[in-house]
């Protein structure tokens, strides 16, 4: 039954209508079928776009790592070794570190009978280097001893310290305005980078 408003319409323009709406009909179809489809690729595309950015970025920072382990791995060590001794050669930081505590000692005001460098003690990538020191001084004398010891770059460690008076016997009173003396033996320890490895020599060929 056609429509009263259409009655006036010619045939052709009735089928012309009825061929749109169906197109019309079957566009919504299509579109309430594949819209969220298209959606959800477009999402999914977006996704993958922002992934493979953040991976391609990932990578190149990824890529950098080996360099700028090798940069952290050269900053440490500057930073680090201003507390170590500057030799990894047992005699050769057994030498230093005898120096740097005659320095201490002589430099303020003590005087050295014996110097001899004990056995070092290896500890993980470093090794401990040591000294024991025969010295007399006053009293204050050691304290600045100590103090300029202890406050030294590299570092240096009392391990052991003994001081005995050297006149111990009773009712002994030294002169006016002379310190008594110390007789002080003393063990400091300092760390030094163990040696390198050394390549094996080449095997002989016969």
């Amino acid at each position: 039954m056609t429509p009263p408003a259409l009655k006036h319409w010619t045939p052709a323009q009735q089928r012309a209508l009825a061929a749109a709406l169906l197109v019309a009909s079957v566009l919504l179809v299509l579109l309430a079928v594949f819209g969220p489809i298209v959606m959800l690729h477009r999402h999914y595309d977006a996704a993958i776009a922002d992934t493979s950015d953040r991976l391609v970025r990932y990578q190149r920072v990824a890529a950098q790592a080996p360099a700028l382990r090798m940069a952290l791995d050269a900053m440490r060590d500057r930073d680090g070794r201003r507390f170590f001794l500057k030799n990894t050669a047992t005699n050769l930081a057994g030498a230093e570190l005898q120096e740097l505590v005659k320095a201490a000692i002589e430099g303020n005001g003590g005087r050295i009978t014996t110097s001899q460098n004990t056995s070092p003690r290896e500890d993980g990538r470093f090794r401990e280097i040591g000294v024991n020191v025969q010295f007399f001084a006053s009293t204050p004398a050691l304290q600045k001893i100590l103090l300029a010891i202890e406050t030294h770059q590299p570092y240096l460690i009392v391990e052991n310290l003994t001081a005995r008076p050297l006149n111990a016997f009773r009712g002994f009173k030294p002169a006016a305005g002379q310190e008594p003396e110390l007789n002080v033996q003393l063990d400091v320890g300092a760390w030094a980078y163990a040696e390198p490895a050394r390549a094996a020599p080449p095997a002989k060929t016969s």
